[in-house]
């Protein structure tokens, strides 16, 4: 059995030898995946292109690798107008699946193949953003003019239908509004944005079925045409001037040369006009536009960075004032230690001074009671004792043989020799001559 990841050999513990994936959880994953798969292959059947997309992400995310869900989307946002995610859908599954085995090269090769649609795809970007400016600024003159042009391009941009039916609904226009989303809901039969629009124009569920059921009859990949009731002082213009051009005043029953010099000149100036309020209308404020906005960026990023320098100064003046307290503090906590200390010492030579020498006796009378009783480790502290009050012979012998006890021949010897070096005239010295010499 191959493991479904990497296909490497599964071994017996149920995981692989490589990436060491558990190949049920693997597989339900994969299972899963198509099950979602198969939920967007049906939804798209039926043109819920929006439900599609949500059940095809549900499928990646359960298995990245599924080259017919990530082909399906990409193909769902292509009849969106959305070319640009689609081609990166197809663009990832040909790198999981490179070869002509994939759908996905095939479509990459059709689109590369007409250079026209990559520039069409880059131009509908562009000019939507551009709209999609307009409407935000309040120039809804220039985004219906902008929206009308791509959408007699591109009939299938829902994108650009849901912005007109805003529009639309934002100028009172209901009817033109509902028109758009029909188109939308042809598309996408069950786009959330647009039944939350007719939804919020007070259009019941009942009634957006039956647009439902009336957008079947619409023919997408017709231009979208719109006669709109609201035309801008500009639109008027344009058209007053340009039906005054093909259609001159001549008065019946009489006869006029006409002068095609100067309709030549009219057309020139109609045209160096249209130019000029172009270029203040659409070109100007974008350019105006931009350049406020990067230097708004650019103001925003230099007080970005002196706020970042400023948390930085005052956090390394906080760690060096946190640091000078500890420092005073440690200073203080040693010099304490030290004065503990001194004052230690002096009263243990203290007590030392004042100690009955009777003191040193009862120890190493005890130290050798507890030598008796095997009690070498109590021994040992009660000889330690004793030395610190008084030196002696018979404390050092008594802790060379507690030493002994406690199997410990080093100390022992060392505690003899002590014997030997300063007290040459003990009675412990025959004793404990044997244990030097070995």
């Amino acid at each position: 059995m191959e493991c479904l990841n990497c296909g490497a050999p599964v071994l017996e513990n149920g995981h692989c030898s490589r990436c060491g994936m558990n190949y049920k959880l693997l597989a339900k994953a994969y299972n899963t995946s198509n099950h979602y798969y198969n939920l967007g292959l049906d939804r798209a059947s039926v043109r819920d292109l929006t439900g599609a997309i949500d059940a095809l992400n549900l499928a990646l995310k359960y298995n990245k690798q599924n080259i017919n869900a990530r082909n399906l989307l990409g193909l769902i946002y292509y009849e969106m107008g959305e070319t640009v995610l689609g081609l990166t859908q197809w663009v990832i599954s040909s790198n999981y699946l490179p070869g002509e085995g994939n759908r996905a090269v095939r479509y990459i090769k059709e689109v590369q193949a007409d250079s026209d649609k990559l520039e069409e795809a880059n131009q509908l970007a562009k000019q939507f953003n551009q709209a999609l400016m307009h409407a935000r600024q309040g120039t809804k003159d220039l985004a219906f003019i902008q929206l009308k042009r791509i959408l007699a391009n591109y009939p299938h941009f829902v994108k650009g239908y849901l912005l007109l039916a805003l529009l639309y609904l934002d100028n009172g226009n209901h009817d033109k509004a509902k028109k758009a989303l029909k188109r939308v809901l042809r598309i996408d039969k069950n786009n959330t944005l647009a039944v939350r629009y007719l939804a919020e124009m007070g259009v019941t569920p009942r009634e957006i079925i039956d647009i439902k059921e009336r957008s079947r009859r619409i023919d997408v990949d017709s231009a979208y045409t719109d006669e709109d009731q609201y035309k801008s002082e500009l639109e008027t213009f344009v058209q007053k001037g340009l039906d005054d051009i093909d259609n001159p005043d001549l008065s019946v029953g009489s006869y006029q040369e006409i002068n095609h010099n100067r309709f030549n000149l009219v057309y020139v100036s109609v045209g160096l006009i249209l130019g000029v309020l172009t270029f203040w209308l659409l070109v100007l404020p974008t350019k105006l536009n931009l350049v406020n906005k990067e230097k708004r960026n650019q103001q925003l990023a230099y007080s970005e960075e002196i706020s970042e320098k400023n948390v930085t100064i005052s956090d390394l003046e906080n760690q060096v004032s946190g640091l000078e307290k500890q420092l005073a503090e440690k200073k203080a906590q040693e010099e304490a230690a030290k004065q503990d200390t001194k004052d230690s010492k002096e009263a243990f030579s203290v007590i030392c001074d004042h100690i009955p020498n009777t003191a040193y006796d009862a120890l190493v009378a005890e130290a050798a009671k507890a030598i008796t009783a095997h009690e070498y480790a109590k021994a040992i502290d009660l000889c330690n004792v004793a030395l610190q009050i008084q030196e002696g012979a018979d404390a050092y012998y008594n802790l060379g043989k507690a030493y002994l006890g406690n199997h410990n021949e080093e100390k022992a010897k060392t505690a003899f020799l002590n014997i030997k070096d300063n007290y040459p005239e003990s009675s412990h010295m025959e004793e404990i001559s044997g244990y030097l010499e070995e």
